[in-house]
């Protein structure tokens, strides 16, 4: 295994987003990324998925937030004017709200072959998009245990991200589908804590060695080493329609991950709570999004989500001064505000009664601002 933990400047960033490529006219998901990136020049940074309706977009190493946020500016303006080119729309949502995964094309490659072949119905639902935040850290130990604690608050960047209400066109009374339908894959969902580093390099041998997967990037946990990367790798959020949303979250985790790393090589250790705890969490932000009631962990009560995250928003304030992103952790109030995602995407069906019109919003309010 490759591993490159302290390669880049401590707590460096990468951003991946993945976006809808839409009809102009119907504004139905258009298997046509393979014409939207010969439109792009071929640009690297743009990358096929399983779909062929899917088009993802990945920043380079960022120092700041402000320089990763302003690479996924340009992404978005690239991915958009290419998508122009040949009549296709873009836009960011965890999923669409009325195209059927029956009607998608599977990107022709190797990897994307073997998976349908492999999961069949399980694969062939993954009509799903989601915004994935990469954290640098100093040393695979400082990682290990930042990603033992930063599980605990999965749930509240969940309930932040929540951006998937409807599915199939129907409201499925869930704020984050896109979470349930990914939860049916293997190995996915939340990821268990480990002891050190060397256990978890112990897993992915195994997991090779008897054919389970061919390496590490087959694990699909909502939160995930990426050694090759030298990252943590959050993986829980829906893809945000706001580029403003997304600023705002990806200020609270590399802040959350600095605060923890820090903490870790003060103290040697950082809590690591139950898992089935956790879930009970990422399974209310699921249901109810910033609506939920999340369990504090660390006092055994309930709270509103919206008061967590504010208390997340607190204990990382002083990271975010220091790694200068303090702005964009400020888009964090005015995503509580606002309301998540799925209640935005809800206020706007009911007002015209139309998933049309909310396809037409989600594809706007995906370029506003560029």
């Amino acid at each position: 295994m490759e591993v490159n933990y302290g390669s880049s400047a401590p707590f460096s960033l990468g951003v991946e987003e993945e976006f809808q490529l839409l009809n102009a006219d119907s504004l139905d998901l258009t298997s046509r990324f393979d014409e939207v990136l010969a439109a792009a020049g071929g640009d690297v940074r743009i990358k096929p998925e399983l779909l062929q309706s899917t088009a993802e977009a990945a920043t380079g190493i960022a120092r700041t937030v402000g320089e990763a946020i302003e690479q996924a500016r340009e992404l978005r303006r690239s991915v958009r004017d290419a998508a122009a080119e040949e009549g296709v729309l873009i836009a960011s949502a965890g999923t669409h709200p009325f195209s059927r995964y029956e009607h998608q094309d599977v990107t022709e490659q190797e990897r994307y072959r073997e998976l349908i072949e492999s999961m069949q119905w399980v694969a062939e639902r993954e009509l799903i998009f989601g915004l994935h935040v990469h954290v640098g850290l100093r040393t695979a130990r400082e990682a290990i245990a930042s990603a033992n604690a930063l599980r605990t608050w999965l749930p509240e960047f969940l309930a932040l991200s929540a951006n998937s209400p409807f599915w199939h066109g129907r409201d499925t009374g869930l704020a984050s589908t896109r979470s349930k339908v990914f939860d049916s894959f293997p190995r996915s969902g939340l990821p268990p804590a480990f002891s050190s580093f060397e256990e978890f390099e112990l897993l992915v041998e195994r997991g090779v060695r008897t054919n389970s997967f061919t390496d590490y990037t087959y694990i699909w946990w909502d939160l995930r080493p990426h050694p090759k990367l030298g990252t943590i790798e959050m993986r829980v959020c829906d893809a945000q329609t706001r580029i403003e949303s997304v600023a705002g979250i990806v200020a609270l985790a590399q802040s959350l991950v600095a605060t923890l790393a820090d903490r870790y090589e003060r103290d040697g250790s950082l809590p690591i709570q139950p898992v089935t705890l956790v879930a009970e969490n990422k399974w209310r932000a699921a249901r109810y999004g910033l609506d939920s009631d999340l369990v504090d962990l660390e006092h055994d009560t309930e709270r509103p989500a919206r008061e967590a995250v504010r208390a997340l928003v607190e204990l990382a304030e002083p990271a975010a001064s220091g790694l200068g992103c303090a702005a964009e952790l400020d888009e964090i109030e005015r995503l509580l505000d606002r309301g998540d995602g799925a209640d935005e995407q809800r206020g706007v069906y009911e007002e015209s009664g139309s998933l049309l019109a909310v396809a037409r919003w989600l594809a706007d309010q995906t370029i506003a601002g560029l």
